[in-house]
């Protein structure tokens, strides 16, 4: 069997792994550098925290166990962290929603502490007691990745059993005859067959399925996440504050964001002005007694858009009425990319519909009205919350 697959974020190096591991030969597609693209700004937080339907629920708690298999059959955890998630709240109507998000997750099975302002430097002691904390919760099982090792650990493994990588090469279709999609065509002409394409584009997967007529967009708002320099700080955690999400990153490096530095990207120059960053430093020196602002440099500045389906949830299997089309797309790629690639993997070699995956069909996108209001946050920060600084 012989797959395409377009896309080599964090979902395409998933199922491009999957499928060579299964003897297929596969070829991977990126138009650019592989987990340069959404992969690259995300917060890449492992969590199940604000999922509420419980299928989809299950499907990421199930995700985020099964990265700790990939990270024993690559021999390597470099990109794995579990460290726990943070979450403080600083209004009365937050303290309510987190305590009754707690309540939720307790009854699903899925660990959440309550805690107390005054017992946040339990779980980290740099962060600082601010008067206007409420109430906070740890969620000891989440913890983020390091998207480019972990892109690069799988694609390693990839070729290692047969698989070719092709970056910063553009699909300008796909290859079809009549309905049966039957492999790409490159800009400049270059055609590949194969037996599946797996579109795994990301906020990029409207353009390539137009060509076969299907009119879906998943491309979100355009978000920033900020890389500082090394020894920024000591932080262990994953730390949602109001209005700020910081993680640690490698070497005492920490990644901030905020959904209000979004707003403002420019959107001709696709970038964002020195000022929005040195708020967004202060915000971050305000929550982390070893951060000092002023001596804080921005590392990497990464803004893309996030790709999302239309309510929300995933799109997983192969695209009814199209023959050879698999398609893969949801917002929280980073934690379901273990469990969908390697579900993907097995439908496609060996024709089962995973029953995990049935409420993620793309039967559900088809005739549905794809322009609704989305019923989530499109920055990819569910638990962030907005207040005055």
């Amino acid at each position: 069997m012989k797959a395409i697959v377009i896309g080599a974020g964090v979902l395409g190096a998933s199922v491009t792994y999957q499928l060579a591991k299964r003897g297929v030969d596969v070829t991977i597609i990126d138009k650019g550098i592989p987990g340069e693209a959404a992969s690259a700004a995300s917060f890449a937080w492992l969590n199940s925290n604000t999922k509420e339907e419980r299928s989809y629920h299950d499907l990421n708690v199930i995700s985020m166990a099964e990265w700790n298999v990939v990270a024993r059959e690559l021999r390597s955890s470099s990109w794995l962290d579990i460290n726990g998630n943070l979450d403080v709240a600083g209004t009365d109507a937050d303290a309510q929603e987190l305590l009754q998000r707690v309540a939720r997750l307790e009854s699903y099975g899925y660990a959440a502490i309550p805690l107390s302002p005054g017992e946040l430097q339990r779980i980290d002691p740099v962060i600082r007691i601010r008067n206007e904390y409420k109430v906070a919760a740890f969620f000891p099982s989440e913890g983020q990745i390091t998207v480019p090792l972990l892109i690069h650990d799988l694609l390693t493994a990839a070729t290692a059993y047969g698989a070719t990588v092709r970056h910063s090469t553009k699909v300008a279709e796909l290859l079809a005859d009549g309905d049966t999609v039957k492999g790409v065509v490159l800009e400049g002409g270059e055609r590949l067959e194969s037996d599946v394409v797996v579109v795994a584009a990301g906020a990029g997967i409207g353009g390539i399925l137009d060509s076969q007529g299907i009119d879906v967009s998943t491309e979100g708002e355009p978000g920033v996440t900020v890389t500082t320099s090394p020894g920024a700080s000591k932080l262990t955690t994953i730390l949602h504050l109001p209005g700020l999400s910081v993680r640690p990153d490698t070497s005492g490096r920490i990644l901030v964001r905020s959904s209000a530095i979004d707003d403002q990207i420019d959107l001709d120059t696709w970038t964002v002005p020195d000022s929005a960053i040195r708020t967004l430093f202060e915000q971050a020196g305000a929550g982390i007694l070893d951060v000092d602002p002023a001596a804080l440099k921005a590392e990497r500045v990464q803004i893309a858009h996030r790709p999302y389906p239309f309510d929300g949830l995933p799109v997983v299997g192969f695209w009814d009425g199209k023959p050879g089309l698999y398609v893969t797309t949801m917002h929280s790629g980073v934690t379901l990319g273990a469990v969908t690639g390697r579900l993907a993997a097995e439908e496609i070699t060996g024709g089962k519909a995973p029953k995990l995956l049935e409420d993620f069909r793309p039967s559900r996108v088809i005739g549905s009205d794809t322009n609704q209001t989305p019923t989530f946050d499109p920055h990819a920060l569910e638990a962030e919350r907005i207040v005055a600084h």
